[in-house]
């Protein structure tokens, strides 16, 4: 991970390669994929959203007009509502519960390729998963906004728990 310090004075210092980097610096890493962790160095906040939020506004300044003062000055008026809105729109405009759905299923194909269940016991697993009343749950709480959408953070944290699950899943199989 690369670890990036903010300074009072507003550079920013990537720590791992002991040099100073640029929002571009920063955009690049993120484009190859890089995990990335930007601090303030006097109080030690994680303030990645922040920094990363204004990598988008600048190279979206480049390319296309910027959004609109109005339109900005209206969502920090709104506060974190609008934000969370806007998150919900975004998960279910890109399908997000299609992506769920397919990385189950991606999850149990890996594991029937390495052997660890049959494809009798995905099927299952895909019916218990994906069972109709878990989807129209989940579709009715998302409708009446009493879910939120998760953060990257939350993904990198359930797709660590499948692991984990899967592993699990793994020692039972090799005890049988």
């Amino acid at each position: 991970m690369h670890i990036i310090k903010k300074y009072a004075n507003r550079k920013l210092y990537h720590t791992n390669r002991k040099q100073y980097i640029t929002l571009d610096g920063i955009a690049k890493l993120v484009q190859d994929d890089e995990a990335v962790q930007i601090l303030d160095n006097e109080t030690g906040e994680d303030i990645t959203s922040s920094i990363l939020a204004q990598v988008v506004l600048q190279s979206r300044g480049r390319s296309i007009p910027q959004l609109p003062a109005t339109f900005l000055t209206g969502m920090i008026q709104l506060g974190g509502d609008t934000i969370a809105n806007l998150r919900q729109t975004l998960f279910t405009s890109l399908g997000g519960s299609d992506l769920i759905e397919a990385e189950i299923g991606r999850r149990l194909d890996t594991l029937i390729e390495r052997n660890e269940i049959t494809p009798e016991e995905s099927v299952r697993w895909r019916q218990l998963l994906l069972h109709h009343e878990f989807a129209e749950s989940s579709r009715a709480q998302i409708e009446n906004r009493e879910v939120t959408v998760p953060s990257r953070n939350d993904v990198v944290r359930l797709h660590a728990q499948v692991d984990a699950l899967a592993e699990i899943v793994d020692q039972l199989l090799k005890k049988k």
